[in-house]
């Protein structure tokens, strides 16, 4: 009788591990290296994003999520691109919970620029329905990359729904759309006008 009374505690307590636990194992079905995103679609290992994943620099990511201690994650953003100038890694973490939504932001080497607040949940919901839309863009020709910037593809966007996940690349006009190649004007591209709301509050 006792160690049916044992066994039944353990089982208990395997089972009401929480949800979020599981997930955060589980990385959210991400793969957080980005290599399988890259070689899903062709990208040669001369390509500078490559060499910019390859750097030995370990995005806060990954330990972010394993330590989510919230409510079970419904649906996510995870949005990872070098910085324009020095190609600082730059990660972008958007969590919703049934109740209650959060962002998470990193530069790297700069702990002063670490952001971490409460979103509305309308805010997030309004974000997630758009940018779940969305099909991965072409990258622009080596041609037509503005002066400076980088060739190819220049970063990563991964969603989370419900236990579905999906990785695609970003391009050079997801961030913003030179008008020319000297890009001395222009307009906000897709990625960036959607975060407005989240990124300029």
């Amino acid at each position: 009788m006792m160690l049916k009374i044992t066994n039944l505690i353990i089982a208990v307590a395997v089972l009401s591990q929480p949800i979020c636990a599981q997930e955060s194992n589980r990385s959210l079905g991400w793969d957080l290296t980005y290599s399988s995103v890259l070689k899903r679609n062709n990208i040669g290992r001369s390509e500078l994003i490559w060499k910019w994943l390859n750097s030995g620099y370990q995005a806060p990511a990954k330990k972010w999520i394993s330590e989510w201690r919230g409510e079970p994650i419904v649906s996510s953003i995870l949005i990872e691109f070098p910085a324009p100038h020095a190609a600082e890694h730059i990660t972008m973490w958007l969590v919703r919970t049934k109740g209650h939504a959060y962002y998470w932001e990193s530069v790297e080497d700069e702990k002063a620029k670490e952001v971490k607040k409460i979103l509305k949940p309308r805010v997030y919901d309004n974000l997630f329905v758009l940018v779940s839309s969305w099909q991965q863009a072409k990258p622009l020709r080596v041609e037509d990359t503005p002066t400076g910037a980088i060739p190819g593809y220049m970063g990563f966007l991964s969603l989370y729904d419900r236990a579905k996940s999906r990785q695609m690349l970003l391009s050079q006009e997801d961030f913003f759309i030179c008008d020319t190649k000297k890009c001395e004007s222009g307009k906000v591209g897709r990625l960036m006008r959607a975060l407005e709301p989240i990124i300029l509050k």
